[in-house]
């Protein structure tokens, strides 16, 4: 009886620890709960608070660059200015996160901790976390 007891209590283990997280964002289809990020986009869409109050205009000059190691760099008119981003992926049901730093502004507009709803080498969607506040922010791989 005390097998049987340890087989089943090592089968419910090897069952829970295989089961898919589905509140982990869609990414490079490496089912992976990782949101690295690398390479250059640019924002096809920005909303702050506002749904109505499309931003998106405001960036339509930069180039944004993700680094491996944590930076972000956002480029207009060959101008250069570094950020930062860390990422936060998904656990124990909270979506991933990443969260983005500019000092100056218009860029700082885009600080937050954003919650990443799909990532892939060709697209970024951001959101916020709390759906009533309609803020959303896309980059599009250029």
């Amino acid at each position: 009886m005390k097998k049987v007891l340890n087989v089943m209590a090592i089968a419910v283990i090897v069952f829970a620890s295989c089961m898919k997280d589905s509140s982990s964002p869609q990414n490079n289809g490496n089912n992976s709960n990782s949101t690295t990020i690398t390479g250059e986009f640019i924002i096809t869409k920005f909303t702050d608070n506002n749904p109505n109050e499309d931003k998106t205009a405001s960036f339509s000059d930069y180039t944004f660059t993700f680094t491996a190691d944590g930076k972000i760099v956002a480029t207009k008119n060959g101008v250069a200015v570094q950020g930062s981003y860390s990422e936060k992926p998904s656990h124990e049901g909270e979506g991933a996160k990443l969260t983005i730093n500019f000092s100056d502004a218009p860029l700082n507009e885009l600080n937050k901790s954003w919650q990443v709803d799909l990532l892939s080498d060709n697209a970024i969607h951001l959101s916020d976390d709390d759906a009533a506040s309609n803020e959303v922010l896309e980059f599009t791989a250029q």
